[in-house]
């Protein structure tokens, strides 16, 4: 069985776990992806990487070009602003040459609609790998939500991360057996050597920089500091929860276009720390040393910061607007979620970690991070695509 996914571009997180599928599978599994793509969004030399980690398992694909709403040309400006439209060109070609008894595509849009086009022609399966949320949907209009039910009548399954997704689906009218949750995995290894490598010393030493004495917490945040990620409510609920908890810290690890006006508004409060951009070389030190992982997202389909934090053991802190949530924050075992809205449940739960075992609730998030470390994935979408063609 010979399976291609189209995944026109993706970053270092997925790497491991498309290898994984091509040892599960044999050596039979490809990806196809676009080198335009990357080269747009100022990655390019990560193609190199794709091929040294895939060799002949990945498939580039050239003649595939993105217009930029939002700039009105073939340069992308802004990820948060506009729309991209793909324009592409011998698409089912490439295809053909992989001559695969298996498609999977992403999403309902980008290379999709040739994708399935392909299965129609060929008469072989086509799965989609979705990561949207009822919560992340609620604007979609009648024409998507239209277009979508058109499509899931013709996809032999759906590759999902978890049960916000499945929930979504079930809403479009997809049957529950077409619906395999295989996860979203994220490859913290490289964050757990680091902090390893660092001696009792090393983190004393280096926690001393953001806190002075052994009193209070620290609550770690790393992301984009964009207004989807919450950031300002966070702050605003800062304020009110350090004046119950002076000796709390709150750091920030991260660039976005909110930096500078939080960074000129919170100048002159010695418990917030608004880092900026910190090398990924480095970015291990801050996971050594925090005590909580919060991220008070109002919109995200699956937060990967967050299965990296736990794998680092810490106890986690997120809103409802994530859609990880049902799956990795399991409420007194490794921690809380909040509405970043009602401001008081962020209060809480901001409060709530000084009252838990915080060693326990982190080797708990180490447990739960499991079920979704690389290998499980994978395997849990390679049984998928076994079970469901079996039938």
């Amino acid at each position: 069985m010979r399976v291609l996914y189209c995944n026109p571009i993706f970053f270092e997180y997925r790497l491991p776990f498309y290898k994984e599928l091509v040892r599960l599978f044999k050596g039979q599994f490809y990806v196809m992806y676009s080198i335009n793509r990357y080269t747009i969004c100022g990655k390019s030399k990560f193609c190199k990487q794709i091929k040294e980690e895939l060799s002949n398992n990945a498939i580039p694909f050239s003649t595939d070009y993105i217009f930029d709403t939002y700039s009105m040309s073939f340069k992308m400006k802004d990820i948060e602003k506009g729309k991209r439209i793909p324009i592409t060109f011998g698409l089912l070609r490439a295809i053909r040459k992989i001559k695969p008894d298996i498609l999977i595509t992403e999403g309902y849009f980008q290379w999709t609609p040739l994708v399935l086009l392909y299965g129609i022609i060929f008469k072989i399966p086509v799965y989609m790998g979705y990561e949207r949320t009822l919560h992340t949907e609620r604007n979609a209009g009648k024409f998507k939500i239209w277009q979508r039910k058109l499509f899931n009548s013709r996809f032999a399954g759906f590759l999902v991360n978890g049960q916000e997704t499945k929930k979504y689906l079930k809403s479009l009218g997809v049957p529950v057996s077409k619906i395999h949750i295989g996860g979203m995995s994220a490859d913290a290894t490289f964050l757990r050597n680091g902090i390893t490598s660092m001696s009792d010393e090393e983190k004393k030493l280096f926690k001393l920089k953001y806190q002075k004495n052994k009193k209070g917490l620290i609550f770690l945040f790393v992301g984009q500091i964009v207004e989807r990620k919450g950031i300002g409510l966070l702050l605003q609920a800062w304020d009110k929860h350090h004046k119950n908890h002076p000796e709390d810290k709150l750091l920030i690890v991260g660039s976005g276009n909110q930096l500078e006006e939080f960074r000129s508004k919170y100048t002159n409060e010695s418990s917030i720390h608004l880092l900026g951009r910190v090398e990924y070389e480095t970015v291990y030190k801050f996971y050594a040393i925090a005590d909580v992982f919060i991220l008070p997202t109002i919109e995200d389909n699956w937060s990967l910061v967050v299965p990296e934090a736990m794998a680092c053991g810490l106890p986690i802190a997120t809103s409802i607007y994530n859609g990880c949530y049902p799956e990795l924050v399991h409420k007194d075992e490794n921690g809380i979620t909040f509405d970043p809205y009602e401001e008081e449940t962020l209060i809480n739960a901001l409060d709530y970690f000084h009252h838990q075992d915080l060693k326990v609730m982190g080797q708990k998030s180490i447990e739960l991070e499991k079920q979704f470390n690389t290998e499980n994935c994978a395997r849990r979408v390679y049984e998928a695509l076994n079970k469901s063609l079996s039938k």
